[in-house]
């Protein structure tokens, strides 16, 4: 009995000591599965790296489940089909071959269409299995699929395998379950970081087209873009605002450095006001670049930088040969109103000329009839009645061509002595009261062929030279008319000693009713009508000046 009570104590220890270690067993197992889930989830947020998140996955999965080899199948939506992309034990040439099984075949496509765990205990005998060379090439007998699942939908398949016959229990498809809960979500994270790079990369690209779009506009613009910071220094120019003003960017001068001196303080302050009113404002400035008068229009627009600041957008455009164009507009319609006004005026004087010229044709008509002798008076009378009765008709003429710069070519021309008609023009100039004290010098070139013109034409041109040179030096000072003959041209010279004609007079004298005299002196058309003149006879006056010293007029026309 007493044996029996020692035998009885020593089976209830034994039993409670299997009973401990089949627990502290279980407990082992159960510890080893939360590390491998704890270690699978740690390596789904601790990386984007996808290869080696899996690697940690499969590498846990076979720890924990004690099987030979693990393996990743990702569905491909396009082809529904699944395609080997991981596996722990597979040699390489076999991942490369591109091992492919359709959704809804095999253990794995089962498992992707059922959304459920699929298994075969004994592959070399399952009619289900797809690829059976796989199974007899490395030696696994026995296969657990589990779906990759993200919500209600499967991306891929993980497999486990045995290379023994095997069953595996519900514990160990839980366990597989949830590590490929862990690989479903590595999966989709590294898509989702894959689609969000591809649109980054696509909207970096699209940026940089716009920035290269952006700057090939900037730079053909026909406008000078600058970009100004708040010290009103240049941050930026484009290649014609770099040509206009002749300035570098690079060296950030404040934009009141590059203009000129005299208008600097009135671009800055302009540009400070828009600054500080941050719109759009407009002004124009006339300055002198290289010598040249120009005139720009000056447009600024806020550009608004956040919190780093701000800066201003300035648009200079060269508007000189716009306002030249405005001004010929101008000019154009005044002559074509003087035009209208002169015809009017042409009718009306032409009948009184031809009176006094009749009047002058039949004095001199009697003064040959009468006897002049022992009455020298009236000696110089025949001379002076032919000049008023030439003069009269010449009168006629300029009123019915009056403002017309544009003639006919050949209109009442013919060949011409230039030194009879210079000599002409002096004597009907020494005949001027005004013009009584001025001295007249003459310098002409013997044998100067004769050139086909309108006599009456030319010498309003030449008169009107001499008249503006005599009047530049008050009526008094030496006028020297020459005449040269170059190669094919002859030329008439009007040279004065008057005060000379300042830059900026000398750049429009050309202009049509521009003129230095004082009101009811001058009307500013005799230079204008005179160029007109002489260009339609295929000529050109040509002038030289110099400040203080006087003026040349230089009268060229072909030979």
């Amino acid at each position: 009995m007493d044996d029996q009570r020692v035998l009885e104590a020593f089976a209830e220890q034994a039993g409670i000591a299997v009973q401990n270690a089949q627990l502290f067993e279980e407990s082992l197992k159960r510890t080893r599965e939360t590390r491998a889930l704890f270690e699978a989830g740690r390596a789904v947020t601790a990386s984007l790296d996808l290869e080696r998140t899996i690697r940690v996955i499969l590498e846990q999965a076979r720890s924990v489940l004690g099987v030979a080899s693990c393996g990743i199948m990702v569905l491909d939506r396009a082809t529904q089909e699944l395609a080997l992309v991981a596996s722990l034990d597979l040699p390489e040439e076999l991942i490369n071959r591109g091992v492919r099984t359709p959704a809804g075949e095999g253990i794995a496509g089962r498992a992707v269409r059922d959304m459920r765990p699929r298994q075969s205990a004994d592959l070399h005998n399952d009619p289900r299995v797809q690829h059976r060379e796989l199974p007899l090439l490395s030696g696994l007998r026995a296969a657990l699929a589990v779906p990759l699942r993200v919500g209600d939908r499967a991306i891929g398949v993980i497999e486990v395998f045995h290379k023994e016959v095997h069953q595996f229990s519900g514990a160990e498809e839980d366990l597989l379950v949830a590590l490929a809960d862990q690989a479903a979500i590595a999966i989709e994270h590294a898509r989702l970081y894959e689609g969000l790079e591809a649109m980054v990369a696509e909207r970096t690209r699209e940026l940089d087209r716009q920035k290269r779009f952006v700057e090939v506009v900037l730079e053909t613009l026909p406008l000078g873009v600058f970009v100004l910071d708040p010290d009103l220094r240049i941050v930026r120019a484009n290649r014609e605002g770099v040509r206009t003003l002749g300035c570098d960017p690079a060296a950030h001068l404040p934009f009141a450095k590059v203009v000129a001196a005299e208008r600097a303080a009135d671009v800055e302050a302009f540009l400070r006001r828009a600054f500080v009113a941050h719109e759009v404002a407009r002004c124009e400035e006339q300055m002198v670049i290289a010598g040249e008068t120009k005139q720009f229009r000056l447009t600024t627009a806020p550009l608004r930088d956040g919190d780093d600041g701000a800066h201003l957008v300035l648009l200079v455009e060269d508007i000189t040969l716009a306002k030249q164009l405005e001004r010929q507009m101008l000019l154009t319609e005044r002559l074509t109103t003087a035009g209208r006004l002169a015809a009017g005026v042409a009718h009306e004087l032409n009948n009184p000329l031809a009176t006094i010229a009749g009047c002058a044709e039949s004095l001199r008509a009697r003064l040959k009839e009468d006897a002049l002798a022992g009455r020298p008076e009236l000696t110089e009378f025949p001379t002076y009645l032919g000049l008023v009765e030439e003069e009269a008709y010449r009168c006629k003429e300029i009123t019915s061509s009056l403002l017309q710069f544009v003639r006919e070519p050949g209109s009442r021309r013919a060949p011409t002595d230039i030194n009879l008609l210079v000599f002409k023009t002096v004597d009907l100039l020494t005949h001027q009261a005004r013009y009584a004290s001025g001295r007249f010098v003459t310098e002409l070139e013997d044998g100067l062929p004769e050139v086909n013109v309108n006599e009456g034409q030319l010498r309003q041109v030449f008169l009107g030279l001499g008249s503006n040179a005599l009047d530049a030096m008050d009526g008094s000072g030496r006028l020297t008319l020459r005449t040269r003959r170059t190669r094919r041209e002859v030329e008439i010279e009007f040279e004065d000693e008057g005060p000379g004609i300042s830059e900026e007079v000398a750049q429009r004298i050309w202009d049509p009713f521009f003129t230095t005299k004082p009101p009811g002196q001058g009307t500013g058309l005799g230079l204008a009508i005179a160029q007109g003149i002489v260009a339609d006879h295929g000529g050109r006056i040509e002038m030289q000046t110099h400040v203080g010293k006087g003026s040349i007029f230089r009268v060229v026309l072909p030979a």
